[in-house]
This record gives structure tokens, sequence and C-alpha cells, in this order.
């Protein structure tokens, strides 16, 4: 998986701004990091345009909780098992997954881009930090990664920089929008564990992606340790996360040859 490190000017405008005091309601602006400290701002992904792409971090120590049957949880543990391997489940080697979405995304998709690749798959990685649902439905860069990428399934991973809206329901057209931008393709969309209660974006999107299937991270992972942002999840709670959401797809997952990610419908 590909990353791209911002440029030195943004990377000094990044960090004035980081070590500003922030307002209340103020955006969350961190931008992930690999598990070496590698700063990252977007990224796409392995295999792409005939390059062989290699990310910029490596598992983490920590490992992942297994995760089995519908209901179930994984949770940080400082004796974790062993989580399966990625190509044990069978998913469809040599499609292509475009993930999106602001710094959860790249929480998410780093990890989750290395279990892909293991399991025979390419990945394609694009986030923006401090990124929003009505920026991704409005500007010119979705439509063109569904174009040049053509994804089998596109993960989209956003409106955690709107937990606090007072009118959440702003929101709704914006998330038609965007669905609608990703033309029919499989889809679901992540939503990340919460960190503090949301005023209602996340019922919003609930209400207003589909046919994206929806997937609220909670369900099936607990208590994840935090960065010091009180925040985001650490680096080995990324683990458990990105095994969490590998097993949920599993399970979900009911393709055919013509749509080989084509998930269940919501029960």
């Amino acid at each position: 998986m590909e990353q791209h490190l911002l440029p030195l000017s943004a990377a000094l405008a990044w960090f004035a701004l980081a070590c500003a005091p922030r307002p209340s309601g103020a955006r969350i602006a961190e931008s992930p990091e690999a598990p070496g400290g590698t700063a990252l701002s977007s990224g796409s992904g392995d295999g792409v345009d005939g390059r062989e792409l290699v990310p910029a971090s490596a598992t983490s120590g920590g490992t992942a909780s297994a995760v089995t049957g519908q209901g179930a949880t994984a949770t940080a543990s400082s004796n974790p098992t062993t989580a399966p391997d990625p190509a044990s489940y069978g998913f469809p080697k040599d499609t292509l997954i475009l993930h999106v979405g602001d710094s959860f995304a790249g929480s998410l998709g780093v990890p989750l881009g290395k279990r892909f690749k293991a399991a025979g798959m390419r990945t394609v990685l694009e986030f923006e930090t401090a990124s929003y649902v009505p920026t991704w439905a409005s500007n010119k860069e979705l439509p063109r990664y569904i174009d040049k990428y053509r994804p089998s399934l596109v993960i989209v991973t956003l409106g955690a920089n709107e937990v606090e809206l007072t009118n959440p329901e702003q929101r709704a057209g914006a998330v038609r929008r965007l669905v609608g931008k990703l033309g029919g393709r499989p889809c679901v969309w992540v939503i990340p564990p919460l960190w503090k209660p949301d005023t209602g974006i996340f019922k919003v999107i609930r209400e207003n992606s589909a046919p994206c299937r929806v997937l609220e991270s909670d369900t099936i992972v607990r208590n994840l340790e935090l960065r010091k942002d009180k925040i985001h999840p650490s680096d080995d709670a990324r683990e458990v996360w990105a095994d969490a959401v590998l097993a949920w797809l599993a399970r979900e997952r009911a393709g055919t040859d013509e749509r080989p990610w084509e998930l269940r419908a919501a029960p």
C-alpha cells in the first residue's frame, strides 16, 4: 500500500495547526501515524498501475482476538489470541478494494490493507485528515478514484468530524450524493469506534446510505485503547479493529461471479 508523505511546507503548516489550541467543536485533525511514526496524509494501494506497493508500517507487536459468529466482538487484550490467517477467509483474489475517508480511514486502512494484500487482493487507500461527508460528496476526487481504479468494493469511513453537529440531519443529502457517486458498486460505510456520544450523525448515515451496508464498529470491537489524543485507536488497537472488520466482511460477503464483493442484505 503506497502512502504519500506530506510536503515539508504542508507538514510545517499542519504542525502549527496541531499545536494551536482547539476551540470547542473543532474538527479532528490528527495525521494518522504508522507504527513507525511516519505521518501520513493520503495513499493508494497494492499493485495498482503495475507497481509493487509496500505499506510504510509493519504490524505492531499487538495481535487481535479471533472474531467468530454474527454477534462476536473483539477487545484489546494484554494476552490476545491469534487472529485467523486472512487467506483462510476465501476472499475473491485479484479484486481491488477502494477505501476512502478521514483520519479514521487512515487508522483502519493501513492494517486492513495489509490483510487484504495477504489474502491476494489489491487495495487503494485515499484519505484526507479532518475531512467531512459534504467534502467527499461534492469534490471531484471520489468519481476520479472510482473511474481510475474501478473497485469491486468501496469502504467509506467518514463522519467522525461531525459528531458534534447541532443539526446532523443537514448531512442527509450529502450522504446520499456520496453513495450515488459509487456507481452502484458493493460498499460498506464503517462507523468508527466512538470516543464520545454523537449528536445523531451516524443515525443519519444509517438512514441514508443504502444500498451500502453500514458497519458500526462498536458492535464488533469495544474497549479499544486510544492514543494520547483520546480519540483515535492506538497502534495495537488498530490491528484489533482491522481483524474484526475483516471477519465481518467474511461473514457478510455473498458474492457472485459478476459481483464478487456483493454483501448480504442488511438484517
